[in-house]
């Protein structure tokens, strides 16, 4: 039987062209407070829902432009409309109505939620992802570029429309290329009516209190990493937003030239006595995992990406690119402001940028504001900590409580303790290649780059053939040497309980990638860093000997979990969600280098059939090469070019199309 989405009855998907200028004009004006005031903020009450339309209107933008006045010497000026502070660095940005971070949207779960997206950059593409949602029925929402739909070309515009489902706290954004970590992104909250459980926990849910931490960097990210790739150096972090703000500049005081002023920091305010829910999410484009913590309190942990869990008072949390928390704060200390702190690890750590960033907690009513100058060793909080994601410190003094220790408190929709229907050994490394222009290193799945397609395969799925997809073992044709490249797809029947065991190998990076499924939720059964060399075929030998404990109930759900260095992560969940699912690392160059893989849930004939007029796309260029490949006499193709021709697509992400 065909799945077929509601929702499809209700609106006709297409793309528009649209008056860009008058539409722009309009949302410019937004504000961060706009968003508090929607229509959709409100409490949620099951059964009561609402339909809830936003315009994105999608650009290349300036930060500190003329927009911000006289900022920072006028710290209200840094929150003019228009105005991205992003650290007080002038640089190049994508923006959302001129915004960093987009507009945050606020709904009740199982709210209809609509969303207009128009492409306002000149020449590059665009999709939307709606991280965290499962877009059960309405796989074609989902904005996976040449998985679920073709990308907005320029000027183009395109209605995203979906349930608000599952709840919890999740995000919006771009999957192109560098389009995220370049500023395209906001926060997606999906409230519903707490159980008990959770509600006892904490006085206000605030959408104020929505923390958004992200990497930046001080120029494009595509001009700095390609150059690391290019050259083979090590790449380094640069600075932490919060909420798109930082102070990671100095500017000279106009009045005397020896003192400096920096732009603001993130802001949030609580009362005394009364507990509070933060929302915190978070991502970068580098490996740079982030520890949180506040002075003088301590985090009570709720819940992950979606379900909650066992609370847990912590010192500090770690999260991970992708990854997002849920936790209480206490204001029960004396009346004032306090620091919230970020340090970043990795590229981000101690011996690379000390990249770190804060925001500030103020009690209402504290007569005093923090002067002192934050550091980057001021963030290492001791004590207890959640989600330990590194390896380049030491912190043999922190308590340090694994994920996979986690309680999960929601009712579970189904059994993942029987024997598995489908399992998947996924081998994670990073590896130089002699072969291509670029040396590396090459982050992969099974020493194999993916590499998206030129159409859309969830809507063109009758254009899919083995020149194009492969399972896993590439045909020659996919390889130049040693290196590898194809759309590598693994198809599982749906309803099928699937295990994936992660082994990370990485010797050349030694890091914690953070892996996101889309589609789907799943559960983190078992977790473990190993001493000695680890290999793929070691933990399955481990794993198929029933050596490997496992929590096959009750274990903490997510959508995003990291896989520790010279270690594994299995996870487990039911393929009840019939499409294509990208599943790969969350760090954007990791993705953008080929990361990844694709999931086909189901036949063709068990997923939900294209809307009437959607969008398809094809190749806009005659490709010679790739006419070429279909040729078993291909003597002529030089290896050189389909080299080119292969890194140009991983490089890029996308390839140029057009709209029939």
């Amino acid at each position: 039987m065909k799945h077929v989405s509601v929702i499809y009855f209700l609106t006709v998907m297409y793309y528009v062209r649209s008056n860009v200028v008058d539409t722009m004009k309009q949302q410019r004006q937004l504000t961060s407070q706009s968003d508090f005031s929607h229509p959709c903020v409100r409490e949620c009450i099951y059964g009561a829902n609402m339909v809830c339309y936003y315009t994105f209107i999608v650009d290349w933008y300036t930060s500190m432009s003329v927009q911000c006045g006289d900022c920072p010497f006028t710290t209200t000026a840094c929150s003019n409309p228009g105005c991205i502070v992003g650290g007080g660095i002038v640089r190049p940005v994508v923006s959302t109505n001129r915004r960093i971070p987009g507009p945050a949207i606020s709904v009740c779960e199982n709210d209809t939620v609509i969303v207009d997206v128009t492409n306002a950059m000149d020449k590059e593409l665009l999709t939307i992802h709606w991280h965290g949602v499962h877009q059960v029925g309405s796989p074609f929402m989902d904005g996976g570029p040449y998985v679920t739909q073709c990308p907005l070309t320029p000027g183009d515009s395109f209605r995203y429309q979906f349930l608000a489902s599952p709840h919890g706290t999740h995000m919006w954004h771009g999957h192109i290329g560098y389009h995220d970590s370049s500023g395209l992104f906001g926060s997606l909250v999906v409230r519903r009516q707490e159980p008990d459980y959770i509600s006892s926990l904490y006085d206000y849910d605030l959408p104020e209190h929505t923390i958004v931490a992200w990497h930046w960097y001080n120029q494009t990210d595509r001009n700095v990493l390609s150059s690391v790739l290019h050259t083979g150096h090590e790449m380094m972090g640069f600075g932490l937003l919060i909420n798109g703000y930082a102070a990671l500049k100095k500017f000279p005081l106009k009045t005397n030239s020896s003192d400096f002023v920096s732009t603001p920091r993130a802001k949030f305010f609580v009362n005394q006595g009364k507990r509070y829910r933060f929302r915190l999410l978070a991502n970068s484009v580098i490996y740079c995992p982030f520890q949180i913590s506040i002075d003088n309190h301590t985090l009570l942990v709720i819940s992950g990406d979606t379900d909650s869990f066992q609370p847990l008072p912590v010192d500090s949390l770690m999260v991970n690119a992708g990854e997002r928390f849920s936790f209480v704060v206490e204001a029960n200390q004396t009346p004032g402001c306090y620091w919230m702190r970020f340090r970043g690890l990795g590229h981000c750590g101690p011996m690379m940028a000390q990249a770190h960033g804060e925001a500030s907690v103020c009690y209402h009513g504290a007569i005093s504001e923090l002067t002192d100058n934050p550091t980057y060793s001021q963030g290492k909080r001791l004590g207890r900590m959640l989600n330990p994601v590194f390896n380049d410190e030491d912190y043999s003094e922190v308590e340090q409580i694994s994920l996979s220790d986690l309680t999960g408190l929601e009712v579970e929709k189904y059994s993942y303790s029987g024997p598995p229907n489908v399992t998947i050994y996924l081998e994670l490394n990073a590896k130089y290649y002699n072969e291509t222009d670029g040396p590396g290193p090459w982050p992969q799945f099974n020493n194999i780059s993916f590499e998206f397609p030129p159409f859309s395969m969830l809507t063109q799925r009758d254009m899919m053939n083995a020149s194009v997809i492969c399972d896993g073992v590439p045909n020659s044709h996919h390889c130049i040497g040693t290196f590898c490249s194809c759309t590598v797809t693994k198809k599982v029947p749906l309803n099928a309980l699937v295990e994936i065991v992660m082994v990370d190998v990485g010797v050349v990076q030694r890091q914690y990638h953070p892996i996101h499924l889309h589609g789907h939720k799943f559960y983190v059964v078992a977790m473990a860093s190993l001493s000695g060399d680890v290999s793929l075929e070691y933990v399955r030998n481990l794993n198929e000997g029933n050596q490997i404990r496992k929590k096959l109930s009750k274990a903490p759900a997510k959508d995003t979990v990291s896989v520790p260095n010279n270690g594994y992560t299995i996870i487990r969940f039911k393929a009840d969600n019939p499409g294509f699912w990208l599943f790969h690392c969350h760090i954007t160059h990791h993705l953008v280098l080929g990361m990844a893989m694709v999931l086909q849930v189901g036949e063709l004939s068990e997923m939900a059939e294209t809307p009437p007029n959607f969008p398809s796309c094809r190749s806009s260029l005659y490709d010679p090469i790739a006419q070429e490949l279909q040729n078993p006499l291909r003597s002529s193709v030089r290896q050189t070019d389909l080299l080119s021709c292969i890194l140009a697509s991983l490089l890029i992400g996308v390839i140029s199309v057009n709209l029939s």
